[in-house]
């Protein structure tokens, strides 16, 4: 559910919704000078929020808020930078705090994407990506705040995992796998 969801906004992020802008300046979800509104399941209850700012002379997005289940909190915050997507925080256990940040480059492709398990407001599993794809997955599986096992990835295959039995922060060289990727 929580990813047709999600599929759903992705496709509607463009706001194919009804828009309304605010006057009023109002925190959270209500919006705030310049927002624009937008009503994805036509409830009458706003579902995206997309802010524009005057830089040189010309409307720029500068941040989209989306509440993608629809029960009035935000569960995904978008920033731009330049009329470019940034960087995405998602709160995927509608805890109102988020979950998953997600990176992006110039091009709009993920870099990097941290995401907290555990729910204790600290990430513990760091995907990092070239040029939109995944080659690296790094995790913290004791919640020590340091990194203790290692993959990495070539065409979308393990080529290589490794571990840190030892805690000092660095895969132990006689846990290293190598696979046929």
């Amino acid at each position: 559910m929580r990813a047709l969801i999600f599929a759903l906004v992705s496709l509607l992020a463009a706001c194919g919704g009804t828009a309304r802008t605010d006057d009023v300046a109002r925190p959270g979800p209500q919006g705030g000078p310049g927002a624009q509104r937008y009503d994805l399941n036509r409830d009458g209850i706003p579902d995206v929020w997309k802010y524009v700012e005057e830089i040189d002379g010309q409307q720029v997005v500068v941040r989209k808020d989306f509440d993608i289940n629809f029960d009035g909190k935000i569960d995904i915050w978008r920033t731009f930078e330049n009329g470019r997507k940034k960087r995405d925080r998602m709160d995927m256990d509608f805890d109102g705090r988020a979950d998953v940040t997600v990176f992006f480059d110039e091009q709009e492709r993920i870099v990097r994407k941290e995401v907290d398990v555990e729910f204790d407001e600290k990430p513990d599993l760091f995907k990092y990506y070239s040029e939109g794809v995944l080659i690296r997955v790094e995790t913290d599986s004791d919640g020590d705040g340091r990194v203790d096992f290692w993959e990495y990835y070539k065409n979308g295959r393990i080529t290589r995992q490794g571990s840190d039995e030892d805690g000092d922060g660095e895969p132990d060289p006689d846990r290293w796998v190598e696979t046929k990727g």
